[in-house]
């Protein structure tokens, strides 16, 4: 991916990509089945080139000595500006199924951070899923953010979800949730996704 961040006339790039993978061993499947099996997931994050500003409003007038007379008063200076790593996030989850019934699907997950700009954290978060036949799905869902962060302005995040059958194989998914933000308070968040 390309970043590019601008602040008057000094534009500072990078190009980065994201790497990740995931493996469903199958292991501790209630049925037997893989896809309800433990499941690996890692990634990184960001993984680029540094940024650094650059551009003409680097450029000032210096006079080296302003008391003296019949210097050079116009000499053209240029800031040097450090350069900075990207925010690089290291990620390790798993994921499990540990009751499928009939209808009924309970997903737990927990994943760490490590990022190279904060401290590392730990987010857990379970799924309550219903198979309602020729209707769709039902979602419940619960949540925690950034668990031993030092400092965290997150934390516990509620929600649920639909998937809605509407004709042949296209489905609309309307979900919603619901955190505390620290400073910045609650907030409420939707979505609706049309699924063909």
């Amino acid at each position: 991916k390309y970043i590019s961040s601008t602040i008057w006339h000094m534009t500072a790039r990078a190009f980065a990509v994201d790497l990740g993978v995931i493996i469903n061993t199958g292991f501790f499947s209630p049925t037997a089945s893989k896809k309800h099996g433990l499941n690996l997931g890692m990634s990184i994050s960001n993984y680029g080139t540094k940024m650094k500003y650059d551009g003409i409003d680097l450029i000032r007038p210096i006079d080296i000595l302003p008391d003296e007379a019949g210097n050079f008063r116009d000499v053209p200076g240029q800031f040097r500006l450090q350069d900075w790593e990207l925010p690089l996030i290291f990620r390790l989850g798993v994921s499990i199924n540990p009751i499928v019934r009939g209808n009924q699907q309970v997903t737990l997950s927990v994943d760490a951070l490590h990022p190279n700009n904060n401290s590392e954290s730990v987010n857990v978060g379970m799924q309550y899923a219903v198979l309602l036949p020729t209707l769709g799905k039902l979602f419940l869902r619960g949540g925690y953010k950034a668990l031993f962060m030092e400092k965290s302005e997150y934390g516990l995040s509620l929600g649920g979800g639909v998937i809605m059958n509407l004709f042949g194989n296209k489905k609309i998914k309307i979900d919603y949730a619901f955190r505390n933000v620290g400073i910045l308070g609650n907030a409420h968040s939707y979505g609706v996704s049309f699924l063909f």
